[in-house]
């Protein structure tokens, strides 16, 4: 649940974030899988809504210290993912699940624009790259993606989640 509350985060940043990176309600931090790939580093700042809280204090900066490398804390969540689908029956859920159900419902279900979901997920599209240039990233623009999901996802009880990962499979 983590990774949805903050925008669809991937394991391996939660395993590098530490407080540093946390500020003024927001954690602040360059994306892993971009970053050397792009001139801002694949920078984001995605606010900490209340129902991350408990789960960033249990968690920061001490993954590093359970688990020696970031394939430890891979290989834990894939056995974590593994019982998740036994409880739910829901064969195929992953944890980059959450990225894609997180930028599905913005989609979707808040009529968010894909660019401000792009941005949410801290994705450039090719097409809009000379105009990124001239236009600074407004965090606010994610922090409203956010909460457009997390206000639906709030209203949900667990036979609309089952009924929403089926819609999300049969459009894949």
């Amino acid at each position: 649940m983590l990774s949805f509350y903050l925008c669809g985060m991937n394991a391996v940043d939660f395993y590098q974030l530490t407080r540093k990176g946390i500020r003024n309600g927001h954690i602040d931090y360059n994306r892993s899988k971009t970053e050397g790939r792009r001139k801002d580093n694949a920078f984001i700042s995605i606010k900490i809504i209340e129902e991350a809280r408990p789960l960033l204090e249990k968690y920061i900066e001490k993954l590093s210290a359970r688990y020696s490398a970031y394939d430890g804390l891979d290989t834990a969540l894939s056995m974590g993912m593994k019982q998740l689908r036994k409880l739910t029956n829901i064969p195929d859920i992953t944890f980059y699940w959450a990225r894609h159900t997180f930028a599905t419902i913005a989609r979707n279900s808040c009529r968010m624009s894909k660019d401000d979901v792009a941005l949410a997920l801290n994705h450039v599209d090719d097409e809009h790259r000379t105009t990124d240039i001239y236009i600074a990233n407004e965090w606010g623009i994610v922090d409203e993606v956010q909460l457009k999901v997390l206000t639906i996802l709030r209203k949900l009880d667990k036979k609309m989640l089952i009924k929403l990962k089926e819609r999300i499979t049969r459009a894949a």
